[in-house]
């Protein structure tokens, strides 16, 4: 399978701030709620969603 083959930080989830789901760390946009998980990982904005710059 497909997953199998995926390396390990590839599959880690984070749990999103706003809906609190589990989606793959990866994901620009949590599926659930639309909350900016990159932008969120990469310090960009708080779980808020406001922005830290």
């Amino acid at each position: 399978m497909k997953k199998e083959l995926l390396k390990k930080e590839e599959t880690e989830e984070v749990v999103c701030p706003r809906c609190e789901k589990e989606v793959i760390r990866d994901s620009i946009i949590c599926p659930f709620c639309g909350f900016g998980i990159l932008a969120w990982l990469e310090g960009e904005i708080d779980e808020n969603g406001r922005s830290t710059k």
